[in-house]
């Protein structure tokens, strides 16, 4: 086998690899949503029936301390924001330039959609630690690629 091959075999696991890792992050927010989240006042379910197991799945969890807070009601958009990170790094792995392009395009999509709250834009409540966490996961996407991944591209 040539270098080559051995190169492009090792670039299909990385994608496969952040593919993987984008779906189960997407998939660790919608779980904190469905399982600790009152999903009956949600805005998706007016667009949307709601499926019936969901009301079985809910688990109370008081939100008297930060770090409770922070689990139920900023962690999944840091979550979210992380997916749609790794999600187009998969994609473009390969090609640097886009993959700025786009991971730029989808951050300022992501924010702008948290500050637009502020403004009673879309829907929701405002927060600026949904902004922190966004920013941290972004920070820690581009710190993985960096010291981990770089390297075999």
């Amino acid at each position: 086998m040539s270098k080559n091959n051995i190169q492009k075999i090792h670039i299909g696991y990385l994608k496969f690899g952040y593919f993987f890792a984008s779906v189960t992050a997407f998939l660790a927010g919608a779980a904190i949503y469905a399982f600790f989240r009152n999903t009956n006042n949600m805005i998706m379910f007016q667009f949307f029936s709601k499926p019936l197991f969901l009301n079985s799945l809910y688990i109370s969890i008081k939100t008297n301390t930060v770090w409770s807070y922070m689990f139920i009601f900023n962690l999944p958009y840091g979550l979210w924001c992380f997916s749609g990170l790794l999600f187009i790094r998969a994609i473009w792995i390969n090609n640097i330039k886009w993959r700025q392009i786009y991971g730029g395009i989808f951050i300022a999509i992501v924010m702008s959609y948290v500050i637009l709250k502020l403004l009673k834009i879309t829907p929701g409540t405002f927060d600026v630690l949904d902004l922190l966490f966004m920013g941290f996961f972004a920070f820690l996407e581009s710190i993985i690629f960096n010291m981990f991944i770089r390297r075999y591209l």
